[in-house]
């Protein structure tokens, strides 16, 4: 009789022992699918930031190819001069 009791009073105690351990686990899943739900809610904006980061992104290339354009044509004509003056120099230097 003693045996039956001590099994009953066994069994109650692994139940509660099994609900004590479910509702931290249950509480754990809800905070997490209410952050999941959150971080998903920001999305739309994220993409707005998102987009505006790349419309700076394609407007910086954009700047940094022009200035290396005009830095090849300024690279070119300063060949040229450098051409040009090395001819008025030698003139110069074959007239006197």
């Amino acid at each position: 009789m003693e045996n039956r009791m001590l099994l009953e009073q066994n069994q109650a105690l692994r139940r509660d022992l099994e609900t004590a351990r479910a509702d931290p686990r249950a509480i754990r899943i809800r905070d997490l699918a209410a952050a999941a739900q959150g971080d998903l809610a920001c999305l739309p904006h994220r993409d707005a930031e998102v987009e505006e980061l790349r419309k700076e992104r394609d407007q910086a290339l954009a700047a940094v190819r022009r200035c290396e354009a005009d830095l090849a044509a300024q690279r070119n004509i300063t060949q040229r001069l450098m051409a040009d003056n090395t001819r008025l120099l030698d003139s110069v230097g074959q007239g006197s």
